[in-house]
């Protein structure tokens, strides 16, 4: 049950933003920025530094110190020039009942920025600050975050404005790091539409952490390493779902783009994203290793990089999804498990590890609907004829089964075994959701919709009513 409270936790938060919005970037607008990475070597420390130029003439730039002993934090500062009482640092804060708000606050009353991320807002200069963070290294894409050791941003005043000055510690064994979006145009439309509260929902500091090379989230307790304080580098990044599904401002534009690079750097070259700490139930259930192949978390990363290569028609995007469509291609046909009917079924096994290729585990119905969206979206993009038909093929294993799936109650089972049974409690509406956008493909491409998916939409749909679920 943790484990899937856990899943569904991370998804939920990422389709509770999307899909509000259409993305408004056209191909036409969007030009390549110039990036750039600088790796230095002190002596105690090694500081990388990566910068993205946008043509509209943003910079997003990130600093990450590597200790190698003890000394005394890198400094450096960003000076901005204006009235003080007009510069506002807008942050998420929460009330009594744990609720977030947006709190202001103006740099002529503070000496240092809330430890928190947030908008420096002034006229003619919009920053959008991460939260200054340092960590240990645990190993297999997993961090340690060491709280009490980051130091706040200060804010100086100057004859001419205000001075940032932000202070990284350097400690033996230890990493630091702070990352920002500095613009000269508002980086998101305040007061329009429903900005504020997507963005309230949009997190990079807390339960989730955007750093130098990648997107993490809290580490479940199911896997090792783990801890309280430990967030682990995710293959589907929430965030950038929001970004590239909800878009409407320059920062999701802009973050959108130095989020898909960071995602295409993670990619390996078979074409899939590793899950690099070890699941102790995947260990215990199915003997799978650490560094194993998650069909949910990797078919939405593709889905993000698809959706990349359509919104900035850039071929390192284009290429890594077709790259991961070729792995996932292989995947089904050495993994499925067949299913008879009219036309043969597949269904698709969830996890995968190299080191045991032979390995069947458990067909989730999400994971499996999430795998058709993303064939026949890749078949709608590129116009590969073998997608469409391994989509058609996969949503056939579904069929075939057909009310099978359902429940006595009207919940549907979340999984099918290789023994043939069917097990475990469903997600409250992500299968839902999941279905009705498969439903909505399947029209898009046959032009009718398909009767059996549309027997679990109903009953789903209803049992959800019946449990007063809430859904988005």
């Amino acid at each position: 049950m943790v484990r899937k409270i856990s899943r569904m936790l991370l998804l939920m938060t990422a389709i509770a933003v999307c899909s509000i919005l259409p993305s408004g970037i056209s191909a036409n607008e969007w030009k390549k920025p110039i990036e750039t990475e600088n790796v230095e070597h002190l002596n105690g420390a090694i500081h990388q530094k990566q910068e993205f130029r946008f043509s509209d003439g943003a910079t997003y730039w990130a600093h990450k110190m590597t200790g190698q002993r003890n000394m005394m934090p890198y400094v450096f500062t960003i000076p901005i020039q204006g009235n003080s009482q007009n510069m506002m640092f807008r942050y998420r804060d929460y009330d009594e009942s744990k609720k977030p708000y947006w709190k202001v606050v103006t740099l002529d009353q503070v000496q240092t920025l809330p430890l928190s991320a947030g908008f420096l807002e002034t006229e003619g200069r919009y920053i959008w600050l991460g939260k200054p963070i340092t960590y240990v290294d645990k190993g297999r894409a997993t961090i340690e975050e060491k709280p009490a050791l980051a130091l706040p941003v200060e804010v100086k005043q100057t004859p001419s404005g205000v001075e940032l000055v932000f202070k990284l510690p350097m400690k033996a064994g230890f990493i630091s790091e702070m990352w920002a979006l500095d613009s000269r145009e508002p980086l998101v439309p305040w007061g329009e539409k429903m900005f504020d509260s997507i963005w309230l929902n949009l997190d990079v500091t807390e339960k989730a952490k955007w750093l130098y090379d990648g997107y993490y989230y809290q580490s479940p307790s199911t896997y090792e390493p783990t801890s309280e304080s430990s967030f682990w580098q995710i293959p589907e990044n929430y965030v950038l779902r929001s970004f590239l599904y909800t878009g409407g401002s320059n920062a999701a534009r802009d973050m959108g783009y130095v989020m898909l690079r960071a995602s295409l750097k993670q990619q390996e070259p078979e074409g899939y994203w590793k899950t690099q700490p070890r699941s102790l139930w995947l260990s215990d259930d199915y003997g799978i290793p650490e560094g194993f192949y998650d069909t949910r978390f990797n078919t939405g990363a593709a889905d993000l990089i698809l959706r990349g290569c359509d919104q900035y028609q850039e071929k390192d995007f284009c290429q890594a999804a077709k790259k991961y469509a070729s792995y996932f291609h292989n995947h089904a046909a050495v993994n499925r498990l067949v299913v008879a009917g009219v036309q043969q079924g597949w269904l698709i096994p969830d996890y995968a590890t190299a080191t045991n290729p032979m390995i069947r585990t458990h067909v989730s119905l999400n994971h499996q609907l999430a795998e058709i969206n993303f064939l026949y979206k890749s078949y709608m993009q590129f116009g590969d004829r073998t997608d469409k038909d391994l989509a058609d093929t996969m949503l056939y294993g579904v069929v075939n089964l057909g009310s099978q799936w359902i429940l006595g109650n009207g919940d549907l089972h979340y999984a099918y075994f290789p023994d043939g049974t069917f097990g475990r409690k469903d997600y409250p509406f992500l299968t839902y959701n999941d279905l009705v956008e498969t439903q909505r493909l399947y029209r898009q491409l046959h032009g009718i919709d398909e009767m059996t998916l549309a027997l679990l939409i109903d009953s789903k749909w209803m049992w959800m009513q019946l449990n007063n679920v809430q859904y988005r």
